[in-house]
């Protein structure tokens, strides 16, 4: 039988041994105070990995999301169960570790921070895949195309309208032909029109409502929505309740867009199979990082879905980049500029795809230390 640890020409397969984690929590303060139906946030909570091997690279892997406190939770509970199970793994063999990691917290895992946690520390692994491969995770990927499309996002419910138009019209000015705005108050038609009178027709527009509504009320917003040729409606329903999102989408109005808080494939294999959605947006740092990016990025081809994504451009460019169905990648201007090593910049409304070996995305290190908790 033939040794699985040998390649045909008889050289050893390299392997990159897990021998620690770093862990830092961080509280990334956002450039200004900002509202949704959600609630009013002042900073971005971000857990940090650095995953290290043995006579090799160290990857980096991430998780983030806005408000609250839970990033020392999340931490903790990579260094408490994630690490003693991850430590002594192979990272060139991200998948198996993704197995282990979840097989034994399944649990623990169903949804929310446990599967941020396990986001973080898959990241990590298929950064050092790319490193020792020495190539893209694009391009490992398949890479599709090295130049995505960009839309901007904000449309904040504390801003006036002409600070709404501001915000949109500067993200204009950078080639960016989308824009996604937050509804979800008494003021949605007054500004959905305000918006499309000032940015013409020939502009994309894009409504979240961030769980806001039931069906009867997101059926009847869609409706307003389509008077002014909004593209998507994200999030009309609590996104828990695929039956409704689906009858949101089975009503025609409006293309419902749905993804940031749905995880792992089988999730998304959900809103495939009920047709609720017509956008998916997977967040590769809490749907379950890039093992199960890749595959949310199949169901979407499988069943001729748009893909797209959910902050974190700096990752996402590489895997929406990689699909086929890739559509465009959200673009925001809320955290530090000094955040990142590498500089991430809209050129004529699109981003590159990161050419470093690995995801090619990292920390500056004195930031890691003036925003650490």
């Amino acid at each position: 039988m033939d040794d699985p640890n040998v390649t045909p020409n008889g050289e050893p397969v390299p392997t990159a041994t897990i021998t620690s984690l770093d862990i830092h929590p961080l509280a990334l303060p956002l450039r200004r105070p900002i509202s949704s139906a959600l609630g009013t946030y002042t900073d971005m909570n971000c857990v940090l990995v650095y995953v290290h091997t043995d006579d090799g690279p160290s990857g980096c892997g991430f998780t983030m999301g806005l408000g609250g406190a839970w990033s020392n939770a999340v931490a903790t509970y990579i260094r408490d169960e994630l690490a003693p199970l991850a430590i002594g793994g192979d990272a060139l063999r991200p998948e198996a570790l993704w197995d282990r990691l979840w097989g034994r917290n399944k649990a623990r895992m169903r949804a929310g921070l446990g599967v941020w946690a396990l986001s973080a520390v898959d990241i990590a692994c298929w950064d050092i895949v790319g490193k020792v491969a020495d190539l893209p995770v694009n391009n490992l990927l398949g890479g599709h195309r090295q130049e995505i499309p960009v839309y901007g996002s904000g449309g904040w419910h504390e801003l006036s309208d002409e600070e709404l138009l501001s915000e949109c019209r500067a993200y204009a000015e950078q080639g960016i032909s989308a824009y996604k705005y937050k509804i979800g108050t008494d003021r949605d038609r007054e500004r959905t029109a305000f918006l499309r009178k000032e940015m013409g027709d020939d502009f994309v527009l894009l409504a979240d409502a961030n769980q806001k509504y039931n069906v009867r009320e997101a059926i009847e917003v869609s409706r307003m929505l389509a008077d002014y040729a909004v593209t998507w409606i994200e999030e009309p329903v609590a996104a828990d309740s695929v039956h409704d999102m689906a009858e949101v989408s089975a009503a025609g109005v409006v293309p419902v867009a749905a993804g940031e808080n749905v995880y792992f494939r089988w999730g998304f294999r959900d809103l495939c199979m009920q047709s609720a959605a017509a956008y998916l947006q997977p967040d590769v740092a809490r749907c379950g990082g890039i093992t199960e990016f890749r595959k949310i990025s199949t169901l979407a081809e499988a069943f001729t879905l748009n893909l797209s994504s959910h902050l974190c451009h700096e990752l996402s460019l590489s895997l929406v980049g990689a699909s086929p169905r890739g559509w465009m990648v959200e673009y925001t201007e809320l955290l530090p500029a000094d955040l990142f090593t590498n500089p991430f910049e809209v050129v004529n409304g699109s981003m590159s795809v990161p050419e470093d070996a690995g995801h090619g995305v990292d920390f500056v290190p004195e930031a890691v230390t003036r925003f650490s908790r």
